[in-house]
């Protein structure tokens, strides 16, 4: 059975705890953001069909827009965006 402990901290502490969680939990959620690609414009195929929330098959049926760019196939979100609202 877990037992509790509790921590009496002064106010000075008590702050200086709070914005250490405060700090952590922000950067952790900007990584978080950075890592699924939420603030990225364009995605690759995969991240778009993810982001798209469909099969690969269904979303080349699509034929949402591509942008070439050496070599490199990007999909916009706010094609598919526009796409998805318009159906």
């Amino acid at each position: 059975m877990a037992q509790s402990i509790s921590v009496m901290l002064n106010e000075h502490d008590s702050n200086e705890l709070r914005k250490q969680v405060y700090t952590i939990v922000t950067n952790e959620i900007e990584r978080a953001r950075r890592d699924a690609g939420l603030d990225k414009q364009y995605l690759k195929r995969k991240d778009a069909i993810k982001f798209a929330g469909v099969s690969g098959s269904t979303y080349d049926h699509w034929g949402i827009p591509v942008h070439q760019i050496d070599g490199i196939t990007l999909y916009s979100k706010k094609d598919i965006e526009r796409f998805i609202e318009s159906h």
